[in-house]
Order: structure tokens, then sequence, then C-alpha cells
């Protein structure tokens, strides 16, 4: 027999989820899948440098396999048809809608980040990962954060930058020296009255005016 056209390769095959930014992650890598799929579970299986997605044994998709940590691997048709189909998807006006929560600056932020992008779809998760530095009581920080950056207009933005920034205001807080209050006047001294013989004289000798005429007497 003849050797075959191709020779042999391994073929590993794995499990993915197809998150709202209509992207698998395998390892380090994000790879679109039709939008339509968003939220269902795929098989994807790597043959070489080649990688099929498989959802109900069909190949719903096909790319070369990315070389580049952290990298994006997407095919534009993958997109949703129209502004309207974007049921469970994240879009560029719900996360605007949520940086809003924080301030103006984080609104600018996330739009200078998803404007760098030809396919917005490829900064959403960024954009989720900013957001999330603002959580709880955060939100006042994460908006002077991106004040900061946006104030070079030619400063990029990334998830990145924005923590960045974030650690270096936290620490410029804890070099900020503590105000300490003035200390509080020295209560006033009290007067020492004798009042170890009043007894003997009854109550009377309790009266302000006794007490009185009593300290004038020991003057003399």
């Amino acid at each position: 027999m003849s050797l075959p056209d191709q020779p042999w390769q391994d073929v590993s095959w794995k499990k993915a989820k197809v998150s709202r930014d209509w992207h698998i992650q395998i390892e380090t890598i994000k790879y679109s899948v039709p939008a339509t799929f968003v939220g269902t579970t795929v098989d994807v299986r790597i043959v070489g440098t080649r990688l099929d997605v498989l959802a109900g044994g069909d190949i719903v998709a096909s790319h070369r396999v990315g070389r580049k940590k952290h990298s994006y691997v997407t095919d534009a048709d993958h997109a949703p048809a129209s502004q309207g189909q974007t049921t469970g998807l994240w879009t560029r006006g719900y996360f605007l809608r949520q940086a809003a929560k924080a301030g103006p600056n984080t609104v600018e932020a996330l739009t200078r980040l998803l404007d760098t992008k030809k396919i917005e779809a490829q900064g959403f998760r960024a954009c989720m990962n900013i957001l999330s530095l603002g959580k709880g009581d955060n939100r006042p920080l994460l908006e002077q954060a991106c004040q900061t950056l946006c104030a070079d207009e030619h400063r990029p933005i990334s998830y990145t930058a924005v923590k960045h920034q974030l650690t270096a205001i936290r620490a410029q807080a804890k070099q900020r020296p503590a105000v300490t209050p003035p200390p509080s006047p020295a209560p006033a001294a009290a007067v020492s009255r004798d009042t170890s013989r009043a007894h003997l004289t009854g109550v009377d000798q309790f009266r302000l005016t006794a007490l009185t005429n009593d300290e004038k007497g020991s003057d003399q």
C-alpha cells in the first residue's frame, strides 16, 4: 500500500462553552463561533494546526490554531447577523451602561478601548474585567483611575493599564500622612476643701458659707 497523502497527526478533543462574546477559550486563546451557539457547550477537535468546533457532530467553525498567547482568532462572519439579534450577547451598549454607574471617565475609557478593535467582541472581555475592578466600594477608585488614563489622549486603554493605575492610587493613599487631631485641653484642677471636721457641728457646716469662712480663718 502506498503512503497516505498526509502524515499521521495526533488528534486531541476538548469541550468548551461559547461565551457571550461568541468565542470559546482553548488554553489562553479565544476562537470565534457563530453567535447562535452562545451559551452552549461544543466539542473542539485539534488536528495539527487545525481547530474545528463541532455542535451536534457537525463542524460549525474552523480555525488555524493560534500561536500568540491571550490572542483572538475571529471570523467576522460569526458575528450576530444584525444589531437586533443580541439576546444573551454582550454588546457595546451593555458595557457603556454599566460603565456609567461608575462615572463619565469610565464610559470614555471603555469607549476608547472598543474603538481600537476592528471587531468589537474582541474587547468585551477586557471591558468586563475593567468593570470588575470597580465592584463594591471601588467605583470611585475606578473612575479616578480612568480619569487619569483618559487625560492622555494617546495613551492606550487596557485592563492592565487600568489595574496598574488603581494600584498606584492605592499606594499613594497609604503614603499620605495621617491627620493628628489637636490635643484636648487639660481638665481644670478640682478645688480641694477640708471637710474633715464638719460632722462635729452638724450638717450646717457643709454649707458653702461655712466652708468659705473656714478657709478665710485658716488663711489668717
